[in-house]
């Protein structure tokens, strides 16, 4: 992976931090150079959730496609569990009402 390519990954899981911060969430980034595990770990539910980051330029046209004028997109390959892709916005409202819920911290 290029220097480049590795920085952009930085700069979106250190904006997606951010982003959970601001609403509440007590996301930390914990990928650093030579580690294997998740980008990021946020607490949902009282679980430390493991998150993982991706970008790519073109890589998931096809999913924005599908997902466009739509709330919610399913998608599985064969053998696979099934996937549910919602746009961060949702997810994050989703989140933050089942935190409430379940009288966590959002």
């Amino acid at each position: 992976m290029s220097i480049k390519s590795r920085r952009k990954g930085v700069r979106e899981e250190l904006k997606l931090e951010r982003f959970l911060q601001d609403h509440g969430f007590a996301a930390e980034k914990i990928s650093r150079a030579g580690y294997d595990g998740a980008d990021l770990s946020v607490p949902i539910l009282g679980i430390d959730r493991a998150v993982e980051v991706k970008v790519r330029a073109g890589g998931f046209k096809r999913i924005y496609e599908w997902l466009e004028a739509r709330d919610i997109l399913v998608i599985r390959a064969d053998r696979k569990e099934a996937l549910v892709v919602v746009p961060l916005k949702l997810a994050v409202e989703i989140a933050a009402r089942a935190e409430v819920r379940d009288g966590g911290p959002a």
